[in-house]
């Protein structure tokens, strides 16, 4: 009888420590790039349309999965001419492929509170594996009793590597920095 006491107490403690669902609060984020452009400045820009979702264990501190989507339309570089060149053929495309994805496939913790995240990103019709360093902050509790935390990536990837090729390196640098600052939220 005591060992059965023991396993459902067990079972009862493993099933309450599951990982919530957290979804990104659009009007406390931001998804930001910058690329060289003739080598001596940076140009910058943000995608404005974005979804996304964190399954985090909050009693293990543990982020276990994330995905997220973007509208490639809602690119802004505070130029209207560079913005409509950059949703053409040319770059992005976004009529034939008017969103980039994001699924991740791994995570491994680096740190208290700091993740590897290995994925797919989906760039012009075509799954590439990225990592991303990925470092949460959090939970809190907000409003209603819903819980928060907030997901910070900075990262680098080559815009060749995605399939954007368009331009020499000397006129956009292939480099381009990613920053995600992102609030989500359990409600």
């Amino acid at each position: 009888m005591k060992s059965l006491l023991i396993i459902l107490t067990a079972t009862a403690l493993s099933l309450s420590a599951r990982a919530e669902t957290f979804t990104i609060d659009t009007a406390h984020a931001e998804i930001g790039f910058s690329a060289k452009h003739m080598m001596v400045s940076n140009t910058k820009g943000t995608f404005n349309t974005f979804e996304g979702s964190f399954e985090f264990d909050i009693s293990k501190k543990m982020l276990t999965s994330a995905q997220g989507s973007i509208q490639v339309t809602s690119i802004d570089t505070n130029n209207e001419k560079r913005d409509k060149h950059l949703l053409n053929e040319d770059f992005f495309n976004a009529t034939k492929f008017p969103k980039m994805t994001f699924k991740s496939t791994s995570i491994s913790k680096t740190g208290d509170n700091e993740f590897e995240v290995t994925g797919v990103l989906n760039v012009l019709g075509i799954d590439r594996k990225v990592v991303l360093p990925v470092e949460i902050s959090g939970p809190i509790d907000g409003r209603d009793g819903a819980k928060i935390i907030g997901v910070s990536c900075n990262t680098k990837l080559n815009r060749r590597d995605l399939g954007i090729d368009h331009s020499p390196s000397t006129v956009i640098g292939d480099e381009v920095k990613i920053s995600l600052e992102l609030e989500a939220g359990t409600k």
